[in-house]
């Protein structure tokens, strides 16, 4: 059972202490990592769903056996907020719910 609040916490403190060592982008590119909660995780469904919604997706097999396979979904370049960043973890981790998969984590970068 997802707890959206503790991960919505989990999510602001590691943004501030990203934020408190370097100076972000004002606009970056999110990805965010989903893994998958039970056997029969819908793959092909949520990467139609997450592409539908006008995010790029690519999917990872794990390098060895601690890892697990993973789905990354990126945003476009958004104005790097902790607002905007949680707004588009709580979409997709509602979205993922659906097919099978919980968050696992994000990243950002900035375009080139």
């Amino acid at each position: 059972m997802m707890d959206l609040k503790q991960q919505k916490a989990e999510t602001e403190q590691v943004f501030r202490e990203i934020q408190s060592m370097e100076s972000l982008p004002e606009k970056a590119c999110i990805n965010f990592q989903f893994v998958t909660d039970e056997p029969k995780a819908d793959w092909d469904g949520f990467t139609e769903a997450a592409e539908a919604a006008g995010y790029t997706v690519e999917w990872y097999e794990a390098d060895d056996e601690d890892d697990e396979d993973c789905l990354e979904i990126t945003t476009g370049p958004v104005v790097l907020t902790f607002e905007n960043l949680w707004a588009e973890e709580e979409k997709l981790t509602l979205m993922a719910a659906i097919y099978g998969f919980i968050a696992d984590g994000w990243g950002f970068f900035e375009e080139e």
